[in-house]
């Protein structure tokens, strides 16, 4: 019956997408309102059995074989960076729907790169992923031959989440995949928490707006940081689970660590920035908060020059060089001197994602975040935090048009050009993201798993399924990939991104 079941939910999402789906449940002004959803989207619904059909005809040799027995095995440690952000919405919902033997699959995933740990370079304490090759590091001496601390962190957040997750799946085994993604989780932790990083974060929470003179990132509290709060998050959940694991409390390394967590919880808590918008309001009437971060730090980096530029216009044209035609050269045709900075300019759409899993590591590890670290229930950022900056994306990021829904490049609201000219240190030319050219970064980034979110993802499911030549337009012009312009393979992971978002545990968020 089950099979049965799955093969009619294949065809229905084959021939006629969700919209059949949707009518054949509920009035399309609930689903459109985002009241009562359909079962489709539940777990064990044609979405979810759509995710694994992806994944096992495309996405788990692609993690396999690109990603890990080419690029990281050839030293690209930004594979490690590419299998988070690709595949974390994956994870969540394996998470959600409790699918064990997904996750015990993506073990054998993350275990496999545990192999290419090698001793850290400069004679730090613990191992590290160093990164040797790739389009970053090879064009990039800065990168050689170093640990790519983005690229750890970001993956370590994943394998952390993960073994938190299996840490109470199966009676634990010595050497397991929990412990030594515990033990690796702590080497990083004790060498990222040095006396000069506890230093920066000190001058960090200390900073204001003001402060920021110049192009330097130096003050800003970045993704870097959010990462290492997650990853000491979820090690505190092995550890409550998994008592041999239990850090020995009066080691200097725990100390250490403690005082780094106490310092990197202090510059979150500074930088969200919460407010009440005039005539905002929640359902019981009550003022409803909406929340943005690092607000006006970022008003004066390179890659926001243009972020007061709404215009369709391209500010910078990327044009063959005669002299090398395998390359392109930027040329400027509107100067970035025209626009002033957004004042209260912070994150762009895209980077903002990692507060989805951020605040999905502080809220099943709150109790024990408490109890293992010894902190306190209120240097933790709230759940309504968290409900601020969806109310924040709600109301000031979505253009507020739910035939043709699109989203602003940066989480203040602001829309103007994004990264005009972004040197990633490949030497590639990069024309920019112009208004809106960001907004695959909803239904990529996770953000429909948010209070009063989720109708805008199925709306954006609807449109990528639909017919209508309008719709795919619109489609082509604002989510391309997965109009498949870039290729199936990009179309296959954008889709691996994008609807495990939409899948629930129980019919609720």
């Amino acid at each position: 019956m089950r099979l049965v079941r799955r093969r009619l939910a294949s065809a229905l999402l084959g021939a006629c997408g969700l919209v059949v789906l949707l009518a054949s449940t509920v009035p399309a002004a609930q689903a459109q309102s985002g009241g009562l959803m359909p079962d489709a989207l539940n777990c064990d619904g044609p979405i979810e059995y759509a995710v694994w059909r992806r994944w096992n005809q495309g996405g788990l040799a692609f993690v396999r074989e690109e990603l890990i027995a080419q690029r990281l095995a050839a030293g690209d440690t930004y594979a490690l960076y590419h299998f988070e952000i690709y595949f974390h919405n994956l994870l969540a919902m394996a998470q959600r729907c409790q699918r064990i033997d997904r996750l015990y699959q993506l073990a054998e995933l993350v275990s496999s790169t545990y192999a290419k740990l090698e001793p850290a370079p400069g004679n730090r304490p613990g191992r590290a992923w160093i990164c040797r090759g790739g389009p970053e590091c090879s064009h990039n001496i800065r990168l050689r031959n170093t640990e790519v601390m983005l690229s750890s962190t970001q993956f370590l957040a994943f394998a952390t989440s993960l073994a938190n997750s299996l840490s109470r799946a199966r009676p634990e085994a010595p050497g397991d995949f929990v412990e030594q993604t515990a033990r690796i989780a702590r080497e990083h932790l004790v060498r990222w928490s040095t006396p000069a990083a506890q230093g920066a974060l000190r001058k960090q929470i200390a900073a204001r707006p003001e402060d920021v003179k110049n192009g330097s990132s130096e003050l800003f509290l970045t993704d870097k940081e959010l990462w290492q709060i997650s990853i000491y998050a979820d090690l505190a959940g092995m550890l409550a689970a998994r008592p041999g694991l239990a850090l020995d409390q009066d080691d200097a390394g725990f100390a250490t660590m403690k005082a780094h967590l106490d310092l990197l919880l202090g510059l979150v808590a500074a930088r969200i920035t919460v407010q009440v918008p005039p005539g905002a309001n929640d359902k019981a009437g009550k003022s409803a908060m909406v929340a943005d971060l690092d607000a006006g730090f970022w008003r004066l980096y390179d890659d926001n020059r243009y972020a007061g530029y709404t215009g369709r216009d391209k500010p910078v044209v990327c044009k063959r060089d005669p002299a090398r035609p395998d390359v392109f050269v930027a040329q400027t045709q509107i100067p970035a001197e025209r626009f002033a900075p957004v004042a209260n300019l912070g994150w762009d759409i895209s980077h903002a994602r990692r507060l989805v899993h951020f605040f999905e590591a502080i809220e099943r590890n709150r109790a024990e975040m408490v109890r293992v670290y010894g902190i306190s229930p209120s240097s933790l950022p709230s759940h309504d935090s968290m409900v601020a900056f969806a109310r924040q994306l709600r109301l000031h990021v979505w253009n507020q048009d739910w035939n043709r829904p699109l989203f602003t490049n940066y989480f203040s609201g602001a829309n103007g050009w994004y990264r005009v000219n972004y040197d990633n240190g490949t030497g590639n030319c990069s024309e920019g993201y112009p208004p809106y050219g960001q907004a695959e970064s909803f239904p990529t980034g996770g953000y429909a798993t948010w209070p009063g979110l989720h109708a805008l993802g199925v709306r954006l499911y609807e449109l990528t399924q639909s017919a209508s030549v309008d719709d795919r337009d619109f489609v082509a012009a604002y989510f391309p990939s997965f109009m498949g312009r870039y290729g199936p393979s990009k179309r296959m992971i954008a889709e691996l991104m994008f609807w495990p978002t939409l899948v629930r545990r129980g019919g609720s968020r």
